[in-house]
């Protein structure tokens, strides 16, 4: 079986590719992206992709980016239009909004190829909803950057996909909730590069109250609610900390007006992955309450270490953490993440059972990319003989 991956961009799907060249099930990597280190023979650039949004990457406001991201999607769908199907491919994997001209040509190639839409958030209607409204809430006047045109494409895609790929129970249910076939969701957290975030040593963890949040400034991931919580937390706790790393999106300028200045909140830029990890071990506890989300990675990465969690569902957590193995708080409620905070910052022990809760639960076993690129296999293969068996059937 052989696996064609294309996508405007990648996000993690370099990783993905360079996994399944490993198993020798990758039949090219399709791209705008620069090569992660695949063989030649199996990398495909998409120049005018790449070269329509180079003025934006850097010089561009974060808004104007993701505009132009999807903008530019007639480059990408004009670039593919012109490929030839790979005549080993069994499988076509693409992220969401990449998948349309890709079908095109599994469709037309006159064989079963199994077409899988990969889905980095939850449903589009959901996840546009929510970003939407937390918006229309903290940043008034600020529309989302994607226009209904890319939204209606992503609906169809699913519709025309054999199987939608979920990272977390969350994002399953959200294609149930919108009608989605259960049966066709396929459910596979993603991995984590464990060579990066290694469990921690008791040694490492700060004695004074310290909390880490990473990932983009922005209200569709909850900061807003974290930050009022931790204020919340001073009160009983003055020494706290709370450390967020990450760049702020242009749906948070006006929380991040009202914030910058708090006592004992410090917004870091983005750092390098194994600065992260370092940090990341001297926490107390890592917070995340994402009202809409894929899996965030950052937390597979939290939990790899052995760092508690404080997560909402919409963030994934639920697909792997349970009550009695992380603090799950529901979405948008300030006093349930204080309450959290507080209730770490009191019981020790309440740390450390957590901590190597997560750590049992994601980062003792099947935590690597191989682990994730091998369940896709596995999957991807059973779908793909039923595929068979019913094109021979009929």
């Amino acid at each position: 079986m052989k696996v064609l991956i294309s996508g405007m961009v990648p996000w993690h799907m370099g990783k993905t590719a360079l996994e399944f060249d490993g198993e020798n099930a990758l039949s090219s990597l399709w791209t705008g992206n620069k090569n992660p280190g695949l063989p030649e023979a199996r990398y495909k650039r998409i120049w005018p992709y790449h070269l329509a949004m180079k003025p934006f990457y850097h010089w561009a406001s974060a808004n104007l980016e993701e505009k132009m991201r999807w903008k530019n999607l007639w480059f990408y769908d004009q670039w593919v239009k012109k490929q030839q199907l790979p005549d080993d491919v069994d499988v076509v994997q693409c992220p969401m909004g990449s998948c349309m001209p890709v079908f095109d040509l599994a469709e037309s190639s006159g064989r079963p190829v199994l077409k899988v839409f990969e889905s980095m958030n939850g449903h589009p209607t959901m996840q546009r909803g929510y970003w939407q409204r937390e918006a229309d809430l903290y940043c008034a006047g600020f529309t989302v950057p994607v226009g209904q045109r890319v939204w209606s494409r992503m609906n169809r895609e699913i519709a025309r996909a054999d199987c939608v790929l979920c990272p977390s129970t969350y994002v399953m249910e959200s294609m149930v909730m919108n009608g989605v076939p259960e049966s066709k969701c396929f459910l596979n957290h993603f991995g984590v590069d464990t060579h990066v975030f290694a469990k921690r040593r008791e040694s490492d963890i700060s004695p004074t109250p310290k909390f880490v949040m990473s990932g983009n400034l922005t209200v569709r991931k909850g900061h807003q609610y974290a930050f009022a919580a931790f204020k919340k937390l001073l009160k009983d706790y003055p020494d706290a900390e709370l450390h967020s790393f990450g760049s702020p999106r242009p749906d948070f300028k006006y929380v991040l007006e009202q914030w910058k200045n708090q006592p004992n909140l410090y917004l870091h830029a983005p750092v390098p992955q194994e600065e992260l990890g370092c940090y990341l071990s001297s926490c107390t506890a890592f917070v995340f309450p994402s009202l809409e989300e894929g899996f965030a990675r950052s937390l597979l990465e939290a939990m790899a270490i052995g760092l508690p969690v404080i997560a909402t569902h919409e963030s994934g957590a639920t697909t792997l953490l349970d009550e009695q193995s992380a603090c799950l708080v529901p979405s948008a409620n300030v006093e349930a993440i204080y309450l959290a905070m507080k209730l770490l910052c009191e019981d020790s022990s309440l740390q450390r059972r957590l901590g190597e809760s997560a750590y049992c639960k994601f980062g003792k076993k099947n935590n690597t990319w191989r682990n994730y690129a091998r369940r896709l296999l596995d999957g991807f293969g059973e779908r793909l003989d039923v595929l068979r068996h019913n094109v021979n059937t009929y």
